[in-house]
């Protein structure tokens, strides 16, 4: 959303905040959260968050992608199971 609120402000400098915002607002998006989109904008910062911190996630990517497959490729299968049996915790 704040790719596109950036882009629509940068294209059309005669633009109004209000028709930004009943642009997006027709398309499902919360009035807030594009007049959030705008202020950023405004004061100058970036589209992209920094990365943050806190605990690392468990996945690595070999588990992630060995269920991804395993998702694709089977029928009537339990989440569950795979989670507990396929992706083993790293020690």
């Amino acid at each position: 959303l704040r790719k596109r609120v950036f882009s629509m402000l940068g294209q059309k400098g005669n633009l109004k905040n209000i028709d930004v915002v009943k642009y997006f607002v027709l398309e499902g998006f919360k009035k807030s959260t594009v007049y959030d989109a705008i202020k950023r904008c405004k004061i100058g910062l970036p589209v992209e968050d920094h990365p943050r911190s806190g605990r690392p996630t468990s996945f690595n990517k070999t588990d992630l992608k060995r269920l991804q497959n395993e998702v694709e490729n089977c029928v009537g299968f339990s989440y569950i199971k795979h989670t507990k049996l396929k992706c083993k915790k790293k020690n």
